[in-house]
């Protein structure tokens, strides 16, 4: 499918979209604990798609205090937090997988309930 540009509302989107069915979302990472890759896998049907609306972010910074680590071993406190020790800073909130956000410029599809 596809629209006229000029005609951006989120009803043409989705007026465009008639042949769509389902899109699959593949994850791929390492496990720290078996340093082996692993997979995650989510299909998304129609119903699952709002049109103006994007995923948000999951990965955020883990805030560090630097004057703390003069007074504890950075590793130690990293192993007690379950970390691996030379990741640092990046953490992967899982829970928000899911969450989606407005997209800039407004116009997003209505989301019911």
């Amino acid at each position: 499918g596809g629209w006229d540009a000029r005609d951006n509302t989120y009803q043409a989107v989705l007026d465009a979209l008639v042949q769509f069915y389902r899109i699959r979302m593949t994850f791929k990472g390492t496990s720290a604990a078996a340093n082996s890759l692993v997979f995650a896998q989510k299909v998304y049907m129609i119903e699952d798609v709002y049109v103006g609306w994007q995923f948000g972010q999951i990965f955020y910074e883990k805030e560090r205090w630097v004057w703390l680590s003069r007074f504890f071993n950075s590793s130690k406190a990293k192993e007690e937090e379950g970390e691996d020790a030379h990741d640092d800073s990046l953490k992967l909130d899982k829970r928000l997988i899911h969450d989606i956000l407005p997209q800039p410029g407004g116009g997003q599809e209505p989301i019911e309930g």
